[in-house]
């Protein structure tokens, strides 16, 4: 990780005074002081804490360091704010491959502006061949198709994408032929990695962690590929972050022993190549200390799920709290508005699907079968796509309610990914 000198420099270069830049507005230093700097790890805790809020108010051309611009990366939305547009310069740090695949024959990319270009310039700068097929997965099995022609034997995909994938990739018979995988997105699930290793059972099975608000990709360096032991993706600290756990409740700084959990904060500095310089960024997820001091000489973590987020992204759509609560709201003869979701994949023949569990506040000794079915009819994931047209697709197993077993006046967590 970054060292106090490390971070002092990062603190040098996002507040210089040569420019009113965002960071000595949220200091609020006055024009022409020097830079901020740091004596100590307690001087670094008093820095405040920046979240995505602070940078939606901020337009771009007080987020930009430099003068000339790659690309701009935009986060998804599904929050229910509006999205968060990044300034980019490149992708560097992605040497960590190398101990995994050598890639030398083609490689195949999901769609995402520029990821196919870095892909080819990572091949490039190795001595092999710039050749990347694009994963387009709304032409999956064409997609596929060209990937068999060019000779793909690694890919890169969100974890939602594998099943489509590894089915086309199955039909053309050449799922055995795949070495290498990196998947990124969301954790990959017991079931997804089931799958994955059933589909391709020759492949290293690889777990990036990446944010679209953090230009120097990855969040941390893998620290092994996934082999089914729990838990499936580990990571461990880059030297060009610095990375902290918070109590989410207290904002007071966690140690990072083994066992330890809270919010995830990170500082990046690749260099003055960086078009926005983190500092202490709360990336919204929990994670878990796996190992205080791992062979990597630092202390490893895994990514538990998002923080204080009431939605949980399933293949075709999202399931929000309160649409499940607008739902529930429906039928008030039958059941309250209080309740949990539980939802998880289950392995079955034609892969993982999800499987989601409603705990609900029965009234009137409500039926849980037809209850069930009738949510499930009601209940949108999309605007025009509900969770039942999903189980007529053959995308989730049917949805199914159980009586809520926490007190009333106990807190509910409403959306639960097990």
């Amino acid at each position: 990780m970054l060292s106090l000198e490390g971070l002092n420099s990062l603190l040098a270069y996002a507040t210089a005074p040569s420019r009113e830049s965002f960071y000595r507005r949220l200091y609020k230093m006055p024009a022409g002081t020097a830079v901020r700097s740091i004596a100590s790890l307690d001087d670094w805790h008093t820095l405040p804490v920046l979240t995505k809020d602070d940078l939606l108010g901020e337009p771009l051309t007080a987020r930009s360091y430099v003068p000339v611009l790659d690309h701009l990366r935009a986060s998804s939305g599904t929050s229910g704010k509006p999205p968060l547009f990044s300034p980019r310069t490149h992708v560097q740090n992605m040497d960590y491959r190398l101990q995994y695949h050598d890639f030398k024959n083609a490689f195949m990319a999901f769609t995402v502006p520029l990821m196919p270009h870095w892909h080819a310039k990572f091949q490039e700068e190795h001595g092999s061949a710039p050749r990347v097929v694009s994963y387009d997965p709304k032409h999956a099995a064409a997609s596929v198709r060209l990937a068999k022609a060019a000779g793909v034997d690694a890919f890169s995909v969100f974890v939602y994408h594998v099943l489509t994938v590894g089915e086309h990739m199955k039909r053309e018979g050449m799922s055995e032929n795949i070495r290498f995988i990196e998947i990124t997105g969301e954790t990959c699930s017991r079931a997804q990695y089931e799958y994955i290793r059933e589909t391709f059972p020759n492949a290293t099975i690889l777990q990036s962690y990446n944010s679209s608000e953090v230009e120097d990709a990855h969040i941390g360096m893998p620290c092994k590929p996934i082999d089914g032991t729990d838990p499936l993706a580990v990571y461990h600290p880059k030297e060009t972050h610095y990375l902290e756990i918070m109590d989410p409740e207290t904002g007071r700084m966690i140690e990072p022993v083994a066992g330890a959990e809270g919010d995830l904060l990170l500082s990046a500095f690749p260099g003055k190549s960086a078009s926005f310089p983190l500092i202490r960024f709360r990336i919204g997820d929990t994670i878990r200390v796996v190992e205080s001091m791992c062979p990597h000489g630092s202390w490893s973590f895994t990514v538990l799920g998002r923080t204080d987020m009431d939605f949980l992204k399933i293949p075709g759509g999202i399931l929000r709290a309160d649409e499940v609560a607008r739902v529930l709201r429906l039928f008030p003869e039958r059941v309250s508005d209080r309740f949990e979701l539980h939802c998880s994949e289950e392995a079955t023949p034609a892969g993982p699907k999800i499987k989601s569990i409603v705990h609900v506040e029965l009234q009137n000794g409500a039926d849980l079968f037809a209850l069930a079915h009738d949510i499930a009819a009601q209940l949108r994931v999309a605007p025009s796509f509900t969770y039942a047209e999903g189980v007529a697709k053959n995308r989730y197993l049917p949805l199914t309610c159980v009586p809520l077993t926490i007190a009333k006046g106990a807190k509910t967590k409403r959306l639960i990914r097990d």
